[in-house]
């Protein structure tokens, strides 16, 4: 049983289909898209309106950036001056045992007892014995020779017979 359309004169299968086909192709059409204007976004409302703008000023910003980084000065081993002090003793024909002994290793124990005292190194040869004496940063190198000569004084006068402490150089 087919029924006719007065209006169409194609059967009802076809007209169907077009009816579909219709549909699809209005639906599938693109609307037009409208801009949108952004008011009051406050500081972030230009770089929003102008995205040239802001991709420009981005790169220029990381130009900058590389530029100044390869400007930069970096050590690998900063120029550090650590104070240091090194005191000299002479006792006149001893060998490096009894100078170890008898003069270096009393007046390490003295040393010993100065705060913010970092190394200490020692050498003994033939009547003579050099200390080398290494403070942490924060220590002036001022204090340190100060404190470096109270801990000396007590030595000074047992030696005086004997042995001398002949040399105090401060480096730093």
């Amino acid at each position: 049983m087919e029924h006719s359309d007065p209006h169409n004169s194609a059967p009802d299968g076809e007209h169907e289909s077009q009816d579909r086909h219709h549909a699809r192709s209005t639906s599938a059409a693109p609307k037009e898209a409208k801009l949108v204007p952004v008011k009051g976004t406050g500081l972030s409302g230009p770089f929003i309106r102008r995205p040239v703008m802001t991709i420009l000023l981005t790169l220029s910003v990381i130009v900058a950036g590389i530029v100044t980084y390869n400007k930069l000065a970096v050590n690998d081993l900063p120029a550090v001056d650590y104070p240091i002090i090194q005191v000299t003793c002479a006792y006149p024909r001893a060998d490096p045992t009894t100078m170890a002994n008898n003069i270096a290793t009393p007046l390490e124990k003295q040393f010993l007892q100065i705060p913010g005292l970092d190394i200490i190194t020692s050498q003994s040869s033939q009547g003579n014995t050099s200390l080398s004496l290494q403070f942490v940063l924060s220590k002036s190198i001022t204090d340190a020779a100060t404190d470096v000569q109270a801990a000396i004084q007590p030595r000074r006068r047992s030696a005086k017979r004997t042995r001398t402490i002949r040399r105090f150089i401060c480096l730093g």
